[in-house]
């Protein structure tokens, strides 16, 4: 690391879970500002990508607004990764500034995504035959308590590779010559305590996301995104399937202007949540790597382990 001649062969330090879940909203909440700082670039990329998908045929609408949201979240997420290690003065002077170490980021996270994406296969198999073993399949409720058990398992399995890879990103986003070899590495022996701080701060984040969009929907789109969920009903339990879209009744299609309006206004909620996930990821780097930035300024860290260590 750029303190150190070579990297440790380990975390150097436990992850205080806590401490570490409480600063990263601490230091988010706690610099609006320079969030709105570090966004202002990615927010631009966003919008013009709005604009753009308006002038697009629908079939390939889908696909670019998922490579725009990949370009939005690394965009951002080399901004805040630079604040938290490096401090105010990390940041690029020009907004649009896009280099290496953004591409190597926007890389990163498209490795991420597909890494997330082929776990589920296995994930899935495992899960299923785990639920048969434990009888969920042929419980009296359903297949409820086998589908609920599958997900559990696939979203632990997630969180599990993103608490060991994660690191790649604070490294990346401040040009360290790292791994994902080199994340596993020095995320050994706190992969649960990890997965407990990503826990901790992304089911708050999840939940105030699904109220947000959903207060956004009725008030911006007219309609209810829950209500217009496909709705199945148990056998000789209200309406049959087929006449779930009629009980709900008719959607008025949303204007382009009130589409736009509730992807913006979204996006800035998910600033917000990005920014308390990168800053958890950051600071656990720190903790675990020991990389110290050279330069003075940078954000508050967690209390050391040799003041405060956490048993879990």
């Amino acid at each position: 690391m750029a303190a150190q001649q070579s990297p440790p062969s380990g975390a150097i330090a436990d992850l205080p879970v806590s401490a570490t879940v409480v600063a990263s909203f601490a230091v988010v909440f706690g610099q609006l500002g320079l969030v709105a700082q570090a966004a202002k670039g990615a927010f631009i990329v966003l919008v013009a990508g709005s604009l753009i998908t308006l002038m697009l045929p629908a079939g390939s609408i889908d696909f670019l607004l998922i490579l725009i949201s990949f370009a939005v979240i690394s965009h951002f997420g080399v901004n805040w990764c630079r604040v938290m290690l490096l401090g105010p003065q990390g940041l690029p002077a020009r907004s649009l500034t896009w280099g290496e170490i953004h591409w190597r980021f926007f890389g990163y996270v498209l490795l991420m995504f597909f890494i997330m994406m082929l776990l589920t296969i296995p994930l899935s198999v495992i899960s299923s035959l785990l639920a048969a073993a434990f009888g969920l399949m042929s419980s009296a409720g359903g297949t409820g308590p086998a589908l609920a058990f599958v997900f559990a398992v696939i979203f632990l399995g997630m969180l599990y590779v993103l608490a060991r890879l994660g690191f790649i990103f604070p490294a990346v986003a401040v040009g360290e010559r790292y791994s994902l070899g080199l994340s596993w590495q020095h995320t050994a022996g706190q992969g649960a305590r990890m997965m407990m701080a990503l826990f901790a701060v992304g089911f708050p984040i999840t939940v105030a996301q699904l109220v947000i969009t959903e207060l956004l929907s009725q008030i911006i789109l007219g309609f209810s995104l829950f209500a217009s969920l496909p709705t199945v009903a148990l056998p000789g339990e209200g309406f049959p399937a087929g006449e779930a879209s009629a009980a709900i009744g008719p959607v008025t299609p949303p204007s382009a202007i009130a589409r736009i309006a509730f992807n913006l206004i979204s996006a800035v909620v998910n600033f917000l949540s990005f920014a308390v996930i990168f800053s958890l990821l950051c600071l656990a780097f720190r903790t675990c790597t020991g990389w110290v930035p050279a330069g003075a300024g940078n954000l508050p860290t967690v209390p050391s382990n040799e003041n405060e260590r956490e048993e879990l």
